[in-house]
């Protein structure tokens, strides 16, 4: 029999209706709950799941959307604990790298009967992060996103919250190096992804993976709305790499600078601003998948 420790985002967007059906749920699929806690902030998470991995706790239960997983991830790097995904949150994209879908009866599947793999994580700074890290406009439209709109409006709501930034910031130029190679262009946002392979509902580039042991890194050249607007349509499509003035590629390390300090976000969570240095951490991280 699984034995879960679950801790839950109360902010999530789903996250007590969540809870309340693992609770339901698991008992009865065979699955034993010996702790669960419901905490409201990031740091009450990582230290929940910090004390649960230190304790020897196997699978570790979190609920909660990019954010709280990729706070979670922080805490579990390199230990033995396992970590389940129940994907309560506003994009969920973390969750959908695994195989997850947004869904919670699909991971209560996946905490029941899924197999334990070993994925790669990404670090940024030096702080590790689950999916995704975007720098820029979408960086600046994360942090501002009021949580009660993303619970109302879901994704549509970093649309809305982006609308302002996007009529008042001007392109900046980005200078990107990995081993070999040296990119400089002009925009308003760049993104790089590890340890996923989606941003949204759709993959970010054909090579990106879980376990690849690189970065997934794209960006789209813009100097008005205009090319801001189909940017983040083609990124909805899925179809953002045959973008005549996009740019991708897949490496082990990533180093942005800009000519202007730009706003860092990982998962949802504001982390500073540029520069910013990516590597990966291979196999780093314990994780159920369906």
């Amino acid at each position: 029999m699984r034995e879960v420790t679950i801790i839950c985002r109360t902010g999530s967007r789903h996250g007590l209706e969540y809870y309340t059906r693992l609770q339901e749920a698991l008992p009865k699929r065979g699955v034993a709950i010996t702790e669960a806690h419901m905490v409201k902030g990031r740091r009450d998470l990582q230290k929940r799941v910090r004390q649960a991995a230190k304790s020897g706790k196997k699978f570790i239960v979190v609920v909660g959307g990019d954010g709280s997983q990729s706070a979670a991830v922080a805490e579990l790097v390199h230990t033995d604990s396992i970590l389940a995904v129940v994907p309560a949150g506003t994009g969920n994209s973390f969750a959908l790298s695994l195989g997850i879908k947004a869904d919670v009866d699909h991971a209560i599947e996946t905490i029941v009967n899924g197999k334990d793999i070993t994925i790669d994580v990404g670090v940024v700074n030096g702080i590790y992060f689950a999916n995704s890290a975007i720098i820029g406009l979408l960086a600046e439209a994360a942090k501002n996103t009021p949580t009660p709109l993303k619970k109302v409006a879901g994704a549509v709501a970093y649309g809305v919250a982006a609308l302002v930034p996007m009529l008042r910031d001007k392109p900046f130029e980005l200078h990107v190096k990995w081993p070999g190679n040296d990119l400089k262009i002009e925009t308003y946002q760049a993104i790089v992804v590890a340890s996923g392979r989606y941003y949204g509902w759709q993959p970010l580039t054909p090579q990106s993976s879980l376990d690849s042991g690189n970065l997934s890194f794209f960006a789209a050249e813009g100097k008005n709305a205009g090319d801001i607007i189909a940017m983040n349509a083609a990124l909805l499509r899925g179809e953002q790499t045959k973008l005549e003035n996009a740019h991708y590629f897949s490496a082990p390390k990533i180093t942005i600078k800009t000519a202007t300090k730009q706003p860092l976000n990982i998962d949802g969570h504001p982390l500073g601003k540029t520069p910013a240095k990516f590597t990966v951490a291979h196999r780093a991280l314990r994780v159920l998948v369906p």
